[in-house]
């Protein structure tokens, strides 16, 4: 999702021959990866992405299938794409001022960046994705045009000093939960022994409650779910947008600020280092690919391990937590090390063009993604919600890649933009693209 490059003109698109080939290979197996990570919650019930035993099977394939996506990719994809938007910012802005657009940098940006949260109330709002990510991108972005200058140490220094600081929250939640589950098991006894129940043994009963339906869904609230997959259109937009909004908006501080703002400030940090483009020497991609799955897999091991040996419990997700950015940033690093080296290789240059173009059009295929699911999964669509165990919807996942690798290279054979890409940059602009190539 980004318009990145250098042009003489400053108010236009970047055209294709400026575009950065290693981003939008990096941008495109973001794109197909994010849709590997949500096609539970597409497909089962919500609490399903974290919880197996909340939908999809918990044993067997479906529990192999849950270990490799939980170690190996629980984050990654949001936290690669995460770094190319706040790449992307750096890449459009200093391409506008370099070609003196002057103030109307600012106005192009916060343009885009307004229009982006726009298509992000769409995409939860009728297209039914209670956990899109554009809108949360939007608000990002109009944050961090003020630090795009930043010297690269500062930037990358301001990120890892963010995700500390998420960890030690996540750490602080996790004594808190202890607490929680404690008083709440006090309470839950004296209830069991026939006890009137005070206030705060009310309050901490109810409050554990809530912890706990955060990982498993109360039998209503399954419920719920369930028909507003069966119903019509009109019926799931209405009864699905009280938990978009909270979705959207309860959290929104925390994953502004120390999930996806530290990614994209090392976004912006490891572009102007050369890093992100692929230029720097392989050797530096391999330390990457080894220092982070080194770190990376034996951390997300121990967090899986806290869970399975739980039986997924509350507190367990909640341990887990603890480490879980650290875990994630060290497997983004191994994954950007090994993709990089994958790109600077050359090798499979069908399946780099392919990657290359996808990523050209992540806007609409990660759309795109959305559509295809919700017809498939909703009642006035194919009604297959909740119809494939976990490791099956992975089949569905592949079909969609086959098909979005074959028909980006196709479309961009003869238009210059994917379908959303030209209405975001028509929009931005005040004019409309010219779609066809010459």
């Amino acid at each position: 999702m980004s318009d990145e490059g250098s042009t003489s003109t400053p108010l236009a698109p970047v055209i294709r021959a400026d575009r950065v080939e290693a981003l939008d290979i990096l941008r495109g197996v973001a794109v197909l990866g994010i849709l590997m990570m949500n096609i539970t919650a597409f497909g089962l019930l919500f609490h399903a992405y974290g919880n197996p035993l909340a939908g999809g099977g918990a044993d067997g394939p479906n529990l192999i299938a849950y270990k490799i996506i939980q170690v190996g990719f629980e984050g990654t994809m949001r936290g690669i794409f995460s770094l190319l938007f706040g790449a992307s910012i750096v890449l459009l802005t200093e391409r506008m001022e370099a070609s003196g657009a002057g103030l109307m940098t600012a106005e192009i940006h916060f343009r885009r960046m307004l229009w982006m949260m726009l298509f992000g109330v769409i995409h939860w709002a009728l297209l039914l994705w209670t956990g899109e990510i554009l809108f949360a991108y939007s608000l990002c972005g109009l944050v961090l045009f003020a630090l795009r200058k930043l010297r690269p140490g500062i930037q990358i220094a301001a990120a890892l000093l963010l995700l500390i600081g998420a960890a030690a929250i996540q750490t602080h939640q996790y004594h808190d939960a202890v607490k929680e589950k404690a008083a709440a098991t006090v309470a839950e006894a004296a209830k069991t022994s026939g006890a009137k129940l005070t206030t705060e043994q009310e309050a901490a009963i109810e409050s554990w409650q809530e912890q706990l339906g955060h990982v498993t869904p109360a039998p209503e609230e399954a419920k719920a779910i369930r028909d507003i997959h069966k119903g019509s259109w009109w019926n799931a937009v209405v009864k699905q947008w009280p938990g978009s909004v909270a979705f959207q908006w309860k959290g929104a501080p925390f994953w502004l600020l120390f999930d996806m703002i530290p990614f994209m400030l090392l976004g912006m940090g490891l572009l102007k280092l050369g890093i992100l483009g692929g230029a720097a020497p392989p050797r530096l991609y391999l330390a990457m690919a080894l220092a982070g799955y080194g770190v990376g897999i034996p951390l997300g091991i121990y967090e899986l391990n806290l869970v399975l040996d739980a039986r997924f419990d509350a507190l367990a997700f909640a341990e887990a937590d603890r480490t879980y950015e650290l875990s994630r940033l060290a497997m983004v690093i191994g994954h950007l090390g090994l993709l990089l080296l994958f790109i600077r290789s050359g090798i499979i240059r069908p399946l780099q063009c392919a990657l290359a173009a996808t990523g050209q059009m992540a806007l609409s295929n990660y759309l795109m993604q959305t559509i295809i699911c919700t017809a498939l999964f909703y009642g006035f669509g194919f009604g297959l919600f909740e119809a494939f165990q976990r490791y099956q919807l992975y089949g569905v996942v592949a079909a969609i890649w086959i098909a979005e690798l074959i028909w980006s290279p196709l479309w961009l054979r003869h238009y210059r933009f994917g379908p959303f890409e030209w209405l975001w940059r028509s929009l931005t602009y005040w004019k409309l693209q010219p779609m066809r190539l010459a």
